[in-house]
């Protein structure tokens, strides 16, 4: 009996990553190829290391931590993501799973909880991905989801299935807590990847209000270990997306001890409460002025440590280990005392 967590071939050159991105720009070609089984999903296949696949990456890690067989499954069968790995796991080919197997599909391609026989759990992290295209009604598929604004989402697409809001992963060993006034006095990251008009628009009206102290960094494209290295520096972190899934940046921003600053995305950044854990700003204008505020050394100081306080329950160690011995327990795993 084996768990085995479900995540996408990491493409990152090669003839493979031309088709991928030639797929991803054509949705009904996607669609197709789904339908008929053309390969195993398209979504399956990926160019980018997807922070929700992070994130299941290290639910599988804290399950093989309590004493299971706890693998990730992929098309190739084999580690693809090298530096962009975040834990030590083997890897088993999808064809390869066992009626047995106790499965963890992502929502990007929750109709291959169809082909699992035994207890599948599909995990709705992102609300562009919420389609009841597989047996959600059945008996051994148990749904699960990130936050009350994809809880809302989920009820509307999957009525009448139990769904319960299950912890994010959120690594303190590699996010650990670096106090305000231990970090470099005006610096904010940002991630240009997502809501670049809203990043350079806060720029700007900043700017316009007279505002001196933040310069902004931007960071994309790098593994996590270097993520985490460079968020030991900045004393902020703007949250530029309109949508997120598991929104795991601003908690890890949380955890290292960052002011989160920037867009709720509709609910998702849940953890955001203005003036307390975060300075909540939808619009650049809104962004612009919390910059301002947060200027105060007291008052960033005080979030910073709120934050953290409230973030602490994702740590491995909290929230994470008393979900995965509930659920293991269920399925019938036996687990170390």
């Amino acid at each position: 009996m084996r768990l085995l967590v479900l995540v996408p071939d990491l493409i990152q050159r090669g003839p493979l990553r031309s088709a991928y991105e030639f797929v991803a720009r054509h949705p009904l070609l996607e669609r197709v190829m789904t339908e008929h089984r053309v390969m195993v999903h398209p979504r399956l296949y990926t160019a980018v290391a997807w922070g929700g696949t992070l994130n299941n990456m290290r639910h599988a890690a804290l399950a093989r931590s309590l004493g299971v067989e706890a693998c990730l499954a992929c098309p190739s069968g084999r580690d693809t993501y090298g530096e962009f790995n975040v834990r030590d796991l083997p890897y088993v080919k999808w064809s390869d799973r066992r009626s047995d197997d106790v499965v963890l599909v992502p929502d990007f391609c929750s109709v291959l909880a169809n082909d699992v026989r035994g207890p599948t759990i599909v995990y709705l992290q992102v609300p562009t991905m919420l389609k009841a295209d597989f047996d959600y009604r059945a008996d051994r598929v148990v749904l699960w989801t990130d936050s009350p604004f994809m809880l809302e989402k989920c009820r509307r697409v999957f009525p009448g299935k139990d769904i319960p809001i299950v912890p994010n992963i959120v690594d303190d060993r590699a996010f650990p807590f670096i106090p305000q006034k231990e970090r470099e006095p005006g610096l904010i990251m940002a991630f240009p990847r997502k809501g670049p008009d809203y990043i350079e628009a806060t720029r700007r009206h900043y700017a316009e209000l007279g505002g001196k102290y933040w310069r902004f960094e931007l960071v994309d494209g790098v593994p996590l270990a270097e993520l985490a290295r460079r968020m030991r520096r900045p004393q902020a972190f703007l949250a530029s997306a309109d949508v997120e899934g598991c929104a795991l940046p601003p908690q890890e921003s949380m955890a290292a001890g960052m002011i989160v600053v920037g867009k709720s995305a509709h609910g998702a950044n849940f953890a955001m409460e203005h003036c307390k854990t975060a300075m909540v700003a939808e619009t650049p204008q809104e962004a612009a002025q919390s910059l301002i505020e947060l200027e105060d050394d007291e008052l960033r100081d005080s979030i910073s440590r709120n934050a953290h306080a409230f973030i602490a329950r994702y740590f491995p160690s909290g929230d994470p280990t008393a979900l995965w011995r509930s659920t293991l327990e269920k399925f019938g795993f036996r687990l170390k005392s």
